[in-house]
């Protein structure tokens, strides 16, 4: 009798395994296409990038803009609207979870882009530096990928793009992974105390439910921001609300059958 309980609780165990192991391959599959819509056209080349200027056409989830992190680059760009570009303005943003945030804007009315000769192409140089002078903690900090979008409109044109940007380096080196594997591998130990059945339990739930739901939730969220920051995938939809919610599941299923052993009681190791 006994023996059949501790086989049914290794069981179960191995398929929980196996279902976080299917979650990652679905989460890793198929990539998704950037795209550009209102007939705009334009590149990046970064000075220390071997493979060339970067448009559109092969910028996917799977084959991210790369941005490296050498010292004094440069990224030399260019771009041009197919209608009247008078009172232009733009913007680009980042994707964090449900939400955009943005980190560059430009054109009129705060930086002139009033444009009277209606010029509808333009190219220039952007120094790297002025991008990680804004951010604390610079190059160490930013890590992983991101989605992204940016959109121009002038006076005849609006134009929008989607693309993926990946930031090169060492994930390990930042100090919000490694902060972040302290905090996963004391979820994992939570999540495994409370999958351990409780003295004298009774009904259906044999392990701790409420230790096993915030263990789950926040498990979801700390492995969806590990999964960006090792640049597998972005923090969109899926990952910031499916993921917790697929571990919470599996906390609860875990909460209920308690396969991690425990359960005596003082009475019955008398």
């Amino acid at each position: 009798m006994l023996t059949g309980s501790i086989k049914r609780r290794r069981t179960t165990a191995l398929w929980l395994i196996l279902m976080m192991l299917v979650a990652l391959m679905v989460v890793q599959a198929s990539p998704a296409l950037a795209g550009v819509s209102g007939g705009c056209n334009g590149s990046a080349d970064f000075a220390t990038d071997s493979v060339g200027a970067y448009d559109p056409s092969f910028d996917t989830r799977g084959n991210p803009i790369i941005v490296p992190k050498t010292d004094g680059e440069t990224v030399t760009w260019s771009g041009n609207v197919p209608g009247s570009n008078k009172d232009f303005s733009g913007v680009v943003e980042i994707r964090i979870g449900p939400a955009y945030v943005e980190v560059a804007d430009w054109g009129f009315p705060n930086f002139d882009g009033s444009n009277p000769e209606d010029l509808a192409s333009d190219t220039g140089e952007y120094d790297m530096e002025e991008f990680w002078s804004v951010i604390p903690g610079g190059r160490n900090v930013v890590q992983g990928i991101y989605q992204a979008r940016a959109s121009h409109d002038g006076s005849g044109v609006s134009c929008a793009a989607d693309f993926f940007v990946k930031f090169d380096g060492n994930a390990l080196a930042s100090p919000i992974v490694l902060g972040l594997l302290l905090v996963m591998a004391a979820l994992l130990i939570w999540l495994f105390r409370a999958g351990r059945q409780r003295p004298g339990a009774v009904g259906r739930v044999k392990g701790r439910l409420v230790s096993a739901i915030i263990a789950g939730l926040l498990l979801g969220f700390v492995f969806a921001i590990l999964l960006q920051q090792f640049g597998i995938w972005p923090l969109d939809n899926l990952t910031f609300f499916g993921l917790p919610l697929l571990i919470l599941l599996i906390a609860l299923l875990i909460a209920v059958r308690a396969p991690f052993g425990g359960g005596r009681s003082s009475s019955s190791r008398a």
